[in-house]
């Protein structure tokens, strides 16, 4: 009797379980009668033939524009600086004082040799008369050679220190001449990197001057681009910052190539623009070989945010697809990928 009821309590449970996995199914839910889907309209629109054209593609070198002439005004004594009369961004002209040295050593130093040397000199002339008197002795047999020698000496030893103390005068007034730093060229002043007060070594800058209008583009090309340019190519360089565009003319092709980019440096001369300064963005526009590109209208392609998509008919019907899109050509526009040449783009608003 156990068994009969063990079996029919697991019968119950199995046919429970078959009619909660019907439910879940949908098995008793009223059933839909399938629709057929509407078949898109055939397109009788405005067609376009997409076709290829000779494009030259868009070559670039990152570039910076730097100033030709560009100096670092220092310091050739050591001494302390005692004023600066410029700023930076101040125009200055050639030969314009920019700042000055402690100078009291140096002047002290001068006076000390200029002091020697009219010593010297008093001592010069009373060893010629000396010398002098002797040479008349001598022809009367009153004085021995030897001591006409020595006042000859003495003669010879005062003309050579006056020499070395002329040399000593030159140099300390040379030395002085330096406590005064004027502009080697008309320019901007870039930066004053020292203030009066620091102690100056020989070759330490104290400010740096460019010429704004001697400006030039530098930038590196790859060595297989290198070849096909020479000194004398113009090119387009584009400035980002100033929205302009200049043409400038190559001046110099660095002969070595940097050995881990295998790049070479080119030099191009510009007329700078109006704002142009030195360490601004410039791109530079290479030559290139025309290839063959798949090129379209711009006012056939579609936006949707970052998407570009265009209507193609398929068999009939049109149909949106992505594209993506490259080198703009005025009304024109390269399509890279997405479009091959004789297919045709639905260009008219008929429904799809």
């Amino acid at each position: 009797m156990r068994l009969i009821t063990r079996h029919w309590g697991a019968m119950g449970a199995f046919i429970a379980l078959g009619v909660l996995l019907g439910a879940f199914s949908g098995l008793f839910n009223p059933q839909v009668e399938p629709q057929l889907r509407t078949k898109p309209a055939v397109y009788s629109g405005e067609q376009y033939l997409v076709t290829t054209a000779k494009v030259a593609p868009e070559d670039f070198v990152s570039a910076s524009l730097v100033a030709k002439e560009n100096t670092h005004v220092s310091s050739r004594v050591l001494a302390q600086l005692h004023t600066l009369e410029v700023r930076a961004g101040q125009l200055v002209k050639k030969g314009q004082l920019l700042a000055t040295l402690e100078d009291t050593q140096l002047r002290a130093s001068m006076e000390e040799i200029r002091a020697q040397s009219r010593a010297n000199e008093a001592q010069l002339s009373q060893a010629q008369k000396q010398l002098s008197r002797s040479e008349t002795l001598l022809s009367k047999g009153l004085v021995a050679n030897n001591q006409m020698d020595e006042w000859q000496s003495k003669v010879d030893e005062l003309k050579a220190r006056r020499a070395a103390l002329t040399e000593q005068l030159s140099g300390a007034q040379a030395a002085l001449s330096y406590t005064r730093l004027h502009a080697p060229l008309s320019g901007v002043v870039v930066e004053r990197l020292q203030e009066p007060g620091s102690m100056l070594s020989p070759g330490v800058p104290i400010v740096e001057i460019f010429n704004p209008a001697s400006l030039q583009v530098r930038g590196a090309v790859r060595s297989s681009l290198a070849g096909q340019l020479k000194v004398g190519d113009t090119l387009q360089v584009e400035l980002k910052a100033l929205s302009t565009s200049v043409m400038g003319t190559i001046s110099e092709i660095v002969p070595v190539a940097d050995s881990l980019a295998r790049q070479f440096e080119i030099k191009l001369d510009i007329v700078p623009p109006k704002g142009s300064k030195p360490g601004m963005y410039a791109q530079i526009s290479l030559p290139s070989k025309p290839l063959k590109r798949v090129v379209i209208p711009l006012q056939y392609v579609k936006r949707t945010g970052q998407l570009t998509m265009v209507y193609v008919v398929e068999q009939g019907i049109k149909q949106r697809r992505l594209v993506r899109l490259g080198q703009a050509l005025g009304e024109d526009v390269v399509v890279v990928s997405g479009l091959a040449a004789g297919e045709v783009l639905a260009i008219a608003s008929t429904p799809s």
